[in-house]
């Protein structure tokens, strides 16, 4: 059996030849496990590793022969827009939209670092997810910013419905129903999930009233009923089966219909609030993860961007959990739980709701998307105390 860490040392050590002979003397910064620079690109590696690890090892490497080039040398989007027929819409998280905002800010602190990158326009759909632009060329898709869309002389709104029509112009390939329960998208063609934005295509799966919908990567939709708990459970438990498949948009499920989409919330009694949970916190600590480092790098000393990690308990339940440390001003996600790290190093964790009735005025609400919480001043003796009470409660 081969160990996943000597798989992913030889993924990276053929992505390196190849790209040398690819582009000579272009330079290879590897920055980390997940991206590398290429002269002035970034090239992200998540989806290429993941698909790499899903492939028989015979056929690896001249998979990666061929995906390698569209990324190295993508092709460019045309100067003049003379044709529409490549646009497509597609769903994507708003986190990424995020995190390239913030390269642009690093890139515009260290321009030899991270080059700026324009923003991208978006219009909101439903949770995290945000509809966007797309360039589809035959070997890949780029996203059409801001930057892009000046030198077209065109306006998002105008050309996000012509995006959706085209869309609407290519095969659809239908559904497959799972125990009459839950509907799953055939296409595997990137644009799965953008199809929701085309007008009565979740009509197709006959599903009447509100839906429940999951759109975990860029190859799977989910959809069932509202009304359907156990349809809800399934649907939640196939897509905990895809948290390490390729192109990953959203594990958070959604409930609505036409154009309004809105966060799925499950009571603990629901049959489906294991799975459901379960996801709502790889989902958030997903969104986390992917925007904890550029934002270190721009704030740099001054503040601590904390971690968020997800447990389980005894019982199978899970919850997410942050640490607000004595000794660091930090910012801190969101999370179901604060674990108080002492300089003394002990540890106090308290659901979060509850730190902040006790010691709310320590905690600064910012801007950052998705929320984080300024804290630069640690409780106080008795606070701790009243907090010490709580955790062993």
């Amino acid at each position: 059996m081969v160990r996943p860490f000597r798989r992913r040392r030889h993924f990276h050590r053929e992505v390196r030849r190849l790209i040398n002979e690819l582009v000579p003397g272009a330079g290879y910064d590897e920055v980390d496990a997940d991206t590398i620079h290429v002269g002035s690109l970034i090239i992200g590696l998540t989806n290429l590793r993941a698909k790499w690890d899903l492939l028989d090892p015979e056929d690896r490497l001249p998979w990666l022969r061929e995906a390698l080039p569209a990324l190295v040398s993508p092709p460019a989007i045309p100067r003049r827009l003379e044709s529409t027929r490549d646009l497509r819409p597609g769903l994507r998280p708003r986190s990424m939209l995020e995190a390239a905002r913030l390269a642009n800010l690093n890139g515009e602190v260290n321009p030899e670092r991270i080059p700026n990158r324009p923003l991208i326009p978006f219009q909101p759909f439903g949770g995290d997810l945000v509809s966007v632009l797309l360039w589809d060329a035959p070997n890949t898709m780029s996203v059409v910013d801001q930057a892009q869309l000046d030198e077209w002389r065109a306006r998002f709104a105008d050309l996000l419905p012509v995006a959706i029509d085209n869309l609407a112009d290519q095969p659809d390939a239908g559904w497959t129903v799972i125990k009459n329960r839950v509907w799953v998208s055939l296409n595997e063609d990137d644009y799965d999930g953008a199809r929701m934005l085309i007008p009565g295509h979740l009509d197709k799966t006959g599903l009447a009233g509100e839906l429940v919908v999951i759109h975990p990567n860029r190859s799977m939709l989910a959809v069932t009923a509202v009304d359907d708990a156990k349809g809800i459970r399934r649907a939640c438990e196939l897509v905990l089966e895809t948290l390490r498949d390729p192109s990953p948009v959203s594990f958070q499920p959604l409930v609505g219909r036409g154009d309004d989409w809105r966060p799925l919330v499950l009571p603990p009694s629901h049959p489906g609030h294991e799975a459901w949970q379960r996801l709502i916190c790889v989902n958030d600590q997903m969104i986390h993860n992917s925007l904890r480092q550029p934002l270190q790098a721009l704030l740099g000393d001054d503040l601590f961007v904390a971690g968020f990690e997800v447990g389980e308990s005894s019982e199978g339940t899970y919850c997410s959990v942050t640490n607000w440390t004595e000794w660091q001003p930090s910012l801190l996600p969101r999370t179901d739980l604060i674990c108080l790290v002492t300089e003394r190093g002990e540890a106090i964790t308290a659901p979060w709701d509850a730190v902040h009735r006790l010691v709310g005025p320590l905690m600064e609400p910012t801007d950052h998307y998705p929320e984080l919480w300024r804290v630069e001043t640690f409780p106080s003796t008795s606070e701790l105390s009243k907090l010490r009470n709580l955790s062993s409660s």
